[in-house]
């Protein structure tokens, strides 16, 4: 069968289910189901990236295995007369799934985050008290100053002067 593309004045859909036959509208359906696959998905990754960046993570874990199992169960749903919903189960499974697995995880998300907290503040008040800001006092050095006396070293006269020697250093003083 060819097609005379100049003189039929059909529109395009038309002139498309009559070279697919009773394909052509299916094509149509399938591309709609994609279409709507893909703006389902873009909303839900778009709301995802909105939090921290673990939070991203734990929902975009819970998405993925939820995407996961509802594409499995939209495969196992009844495909209608010569499996003609099959694709269309399928997405929608894993559109339904992807959601459902974002809201678990964000809320296991929350969760976690809750418990990390209570158990930081537990922590927290067990452990012992600590001095706001209060610097320890240092215990000063021990010295000991002589006097030497003016003598002469060799061809050198030396004056009379102190020596002073640490004999102890400074130490943190305990309470």
């Amino acid at each position: 069968m060819t097609l005379d593309l100049k003189n039929t004045g059909e529109d395009h859909f038309v002139m498309q289910e009559k070279s697919f036959g009773r394909f052509g509208g299916l094509m149509q359906k399938e591309k709609a189901n994609l279409y709507y696959f893909a703006l389902i998905h873009m909303v839900a990754l778009s709301l995802a990236m909105m939090g921290c960046a673990t939070q991203n993570k734990s929902v975009g874990l819970g998405g993925a295995i939820g995407a996961g199992s509802g594409a499995v169960l939209g495969g196992i749903a009844d495909p209608g007369k010569n499996g003609e919903y099959r694709t269309r189960n399928v997405i929608v499974g894993s559109a339904l799934g992807g959601m459902a697995g974002m809201i678990a995880g964000s809320v296991i998300h929350e969760q976690t985050e809750k418990q990390k907290k209570e158990a930081f503040l537990k922590g927290k008040a067990s452990a012992p008290p600590q001095d706001a800001g209060v610097m320890p006092t240092l215990r000063p050095a021990r010295v000991e100053s002589r006097w030497i006396e003016a003598h002469a070293r060799g061809n050198v006269w030396v004056e009379g002067h102190f020596e002073h020697r640490i004999v102890e250093p400074s130490r943190w003083e305990k309470d």
